[in-house]
C-alpha cells in the first residue's frame, strides 16, 4: 500500500513518519541518549532523529529511560522519495537555462532564510514570523526544483543548492534610526 503523497509531505510520507518534536540531547555515536524527554513519544523525535532511524533501518525507542535503536524494523516506502541529483551545484548548470534560473532563485530564497534568522538571533524575536514566512517562499522554490531534470532526458531532479548568492561588497545593516544631525 503506497502512502498519500503531499507536496509538504514526501519524505514524512515515504518513510511514513511525524517529523517534528525534539530530543534534548544528541544521541552519543548515533546510538542512545542518556536523557529523554519527559512524555515524548515516537510521534514528537526531531526530524535528525528521524534520518537516523531511516538509515539504520529501525525505530528508536525508550527503554529505561534512554533511547535505543532496538524498535520494529523500519520500512522504507521509495516510491515516496524523490530522485534528487546528487550534490546540486547552481554554478554548473548552464548560465541562462531554466535550471540555472530556478536554481539561482532558490540560493536566493535560501539566503533571505539565512537573514531572516540571523536578524531574529540578533535581538529581534518579534521578526520570527518573517522568518518563517521567508522558509515557505525557499520551500516553494525548492518544491519548484523538485519538478524540473537534472539534465536533459535524465532520471533525476534538481534540489536545493543550499549555496548563498554571490554579492557585489558585504553585507550592511541598515542604520538604526537616531535623533537627527545638527550639523
Amino acid at each position: 500500500m503506497r502512502p498519500e503523497i503531499s507536496r509538504r509531505g514526501t519524505l514524512q510520507a515515504a518513510a511514513g513518519l511525524s517529523l517534528s518534536g525534539l530530543l534534548p540531547l544528541p544521541l552519543p555515536n548515533g546510538v542512545a541518549a542518556a536523557q529523554s524527554t519527559a512524555g515524548a513519544g515516537p510521534e514528537e523525535l526531531a526530524h535528525y532523529y528521524r534520518f537516523l532511524e531511516i538509515a539504520e533501518g529501525r525505530r528508536l525507542v525508550r527503554d529505561r529511560g534512554s533511547w535505543q535503536l532496538t524498535g520494529p524494523p523500519l520500512t522504507l516506502h521509495t516510491a515516496g522519495v524523490l530522485p534528487l541529483v546528487d550534490n546540486p551545484d547552481t554554478e554548473k548548470l548552464p548560465p541562462g537555462s531554466r535550471q540555472r534560473q530556478a536554481s539561482e532563485a532558490c540560493d536566493a530564497a535560501y539566503d533571505e532564510v539565512l537573514q531572516a534568522l540571523q536578524r531574529v538571533f540578533d535581538g529581534h524575536p518579534d521578526e520570527l514570523r518573517e522568518a518563517v514566512a521567508r522558509m515557505r517562499a525557499f520551500e516553494g522554490h525548492a518544491e519548484e526544483l523538485s519538478q524540473i531534470p537534472s539534465a536533459p532526458g535524465a532520471s533525476t531532479v534538481l534540489g536545493p543548492a543550499f549555496r548563498l548568492p554571490r554579492t557585489a561588497g558585504p553585507r550592511t545593516e541598515p542604520p538604526e534610526a537616531g535623533p537627527p544631525s545638527t550639523a
